[in-house]
């Protein structure tokens, strides 16, 4: 989530890196766009030749109305510029990139985010809790809700037994306050890892129960 971005950076043993599948994927997008827009723009005559003879082919009515208006190149024109500004924004943005731990080089995949209708102090509560280790603390979550001012991120580095639980509340991008990044590790990434497949939705289990 681009706005925690700002707390993983200034977590010691965290740095971003460029994703080379998520990168290369980007890559195509683009070119696959680029390559459409100008067999489209090379080829406009024929298209609209070809979308005239569609349109006096179909029984629909609003069909053949499009006779010779050049929606087929000019929607392919429309459509791969607006994918590549897309995979542009993601090849100059966060969305090609991942955290990792500096220590081993595992990337951190984000297993959950959940919007959570709460109150300043509840934040703070669920913070405490996620804090502790204990999952029968944090878990059940509360129910999510659409424009809830609570948002709960999680992310595991699954090979190296640990996870990264960031908690942010506000409305609005210039009000949103990220709480310090929780790191669990051992026996509470395991608890967290359980109370990960049910959903964070079922009471978790006290330590030796």
């Amino acid at each position: 989530m681009a706005l925690y971005d700002a707390t993983l950076a200034a977590t010691p043993g965290l740095v971003s890196r460029r994703s080379l599948p998520r990168t290369l994927l980007a890559i195509g997008v683009l070119v696959i766009c680029l390559a459409g827009a100008a067999y489209a723009v090379v080829n406009f005559g024929a298209l609209v030749e070809f979308s005239q003879n569609s349109a006096e082919e179909s029984s629909r009515p609003r069909y053949r109305a499009l006779r010779g208006s050049g929606v087929l190149p000019l929607a392919i024109i429309i459509l791969a510029v607006l994918f590549a500004i897309f995979a542009i924004v993601a090849l100059t943005g966060s969305s090609t990139r991942v955290w990792v731990r500096t220590e081993t080089g595992t990337p951190l995949r984000r297993r959950f985010i959940g919007f959570h209708a709460l109150d300043p102090d509840a934040f703070d509560r669920l913070h405490a809790a996620f804090a502790s280790g204990d999952s029968s603390r944090y878990t059940p979550l509360p129910e999510q809700t659409r424009g809830g001012d609570g948002v709960v991120l999680v992310w595991t580095a699954d090979s190296d037994r640990e996870a990264f639980v960031g908690l942010t509340w506000g409305s609005g991008r210039k009000t949103t306050m990220n709480a310090p990044l929780i790191r669990l590790a051992g026996p509470q990434f395991d608890d967290l890892e359980r109370a990960l497949r049910r959903g964070l939705t079922t009471p978790g289990n006290r330590p030796g129960g």
